[in-house]
């Protein structure tokens, strides 16, 4: 298993890269040195929970494709000021479609979960960074 701060192997990154070339409007997929980015924490997670879901349940992922191009087509007919883009924002659109289409919630459940989820005070479940020495101790409990 690999730890959070370890970089993925050549072959996730592979398959990654296999799946985001494929998506729709993939050039506005926000990148960093040629790989996907992500500026805010909810943004990985959309992205991560997306491939696991592919992964987990194997549903094809042209079905994300057209819900993403949907999302994409329903937000830019509704804007006149493109300057609010967020890729991500549509990205989770789509997933959120495509949950409910292929019935793995419900919208009310999902409406629930959200409401929840925004009550929550900003960065409830983020970890805090400690500024002061840590000491690990062994099962024995010798430092």
């Amino acid at each position: 298993m690999q730890s959070i701060n370890e970089r993925p192997s050549d072959d996730t990154k592979s398959k990654l890269k296999s799946l985001v070339d494929v998506l729709p409007f993939s050039e506005r997929i926000p990148r960093r040195s040629d790989d996907v980015a992500f500026d805010k924490a909810w943004e990985i997670r959309a992205f991560s929970m997306t491939v696991a879901l592919h992964e987990k349940l194997g549903f094809p992922w042209e079905d994300f494709q057209q819900e993403l191009i949907a999302a994409i087509h329903v937000w830019e007919s509704r804007q006149s000021d493109l300057s609010e883009w967020s890729y991500y924002e549509r990205w989770m659109a789509a997933l959120e479609e495509l949950a409910r289409t292929k019935g793995w919630v419900s919208t009310p459940e999902l409406d629930k979960r959200t409401d929840e989820i925004l009550a929550q005070p900003r960065n409830a479940h983020h970890q805090q960074p400690l500024r002061e020495p840590v000491t690990v101790v062994s099962a024995e409990g010798k430092a």
